[in-house]
């Protein structure tokens, strides 16, 4: 029997939106350096961000992008560097985005960013009995930061003036280990990694002034990757609206 041409025509229409349907339902394509997987890089020294545990990978930025990964039908992948390794990965193509990085004008220059979900401060610290109180009490004095760090941009760019020694650390436990040692006289940080090592009872501080520079965290990706900047700034909506990013905070932050 012929089959009428009217029938062919809307038959053809039907599976070619019904397969349309399926792309839709179950997956989109994403410009990542893997197909079908999200590579993070991190820098594992960085409780309560980023850290091991027993050989296991842990922390807020582990858990965010786990769930962003999954929001996007992607497998994470994390690839490890040491500081500033992965910013440089980042820059390469070898790996997709960077969490937690804190938004400035000259990152904004070679990256792009996320909409921005963490807000801290950059706060200078000392330490117990230290006689210091005022920012001017520090001119000469050893100054530690974490390289690679917006922290350490923002210690070299503003504690020039008072003729600082900054030093550089390539982790935060050989800092907390020199602070125990008093090879040094003071720490420039954020307000989080601060707020977690004090709870731990690593060093009892006190701010040498208030709050600073604010800072927002965001998720850096490469530059002009426009459509994997959207669909992470779609997923952390998402997150957003059902609160799984508030208990996320509340867990490795409060």
């Amino acid at each position: 029997m012929k089959i009428p041409t009217i029938h062919v025509i809307i038959s053809s229409i039907l599976i070619l939106t019904s397969f349309s349907g399926c792309i839709s339902s179950y997956g989109k394509e994403y410009n990542t350096v893997t197909p079908g997987v999200l590579t993070v890089g991190i820098t594992p020294e960085m409780p309560p961000q980023q850290y091991y545990e027993d050989g296991e990978l842990k922390g807020f930025d582990i858990d965010l992008m786990k769930e962003i990964a999954n929001n996007m039908g992607l497998k994470p992948e994390f690839k490890i560097y040491e500081y500033g390794g992965a910013h440089e990965a980042l820059l390469n193509g070898e790996i997709d985005c960077l969490p937690s990085m804190t938004i400035s004008p000259e990152r904004k220059e070679d990256m792009d960013f996320s909409r921005a979900y963490i807000q801290t401060y950059v706060v200078i610290a000392v330490f117990e009995n230290s006689p210091y109180r005022e920012l001017k009490d520090l001119n000469g004095k050893n100054i530690a930061v974490v390289t690679n760090t917006y922290t350490e941009e923002w210690a070299r760019d503003y504690l020039g003036s008072i003729n600082a020694n900054i030093k550089s650390y390539d982790s935060i436990q050989g800092l907390v280990s020199d602070i125990y040692s008093k090879n040094i006289d003071a720490v420039v940080t954020d307000q989080i990694q601060l707020d977690y090592y004090s709870k731990q009872k690593s060093f009892e501080s006190r701010l040498i002034s208030e709050k600073i520079t604010i800072e927002y965290w965001a998720i850096a990706v490469k530059k002009d990757n426009h459509d994997l900047q959207n669909e992470i700034n779609d997923a952390l909506f998402e997150l957003e609206e059902n609160e799984a990013l508030y208990e996320l905070k509340n867990k490795w932050y409060d």
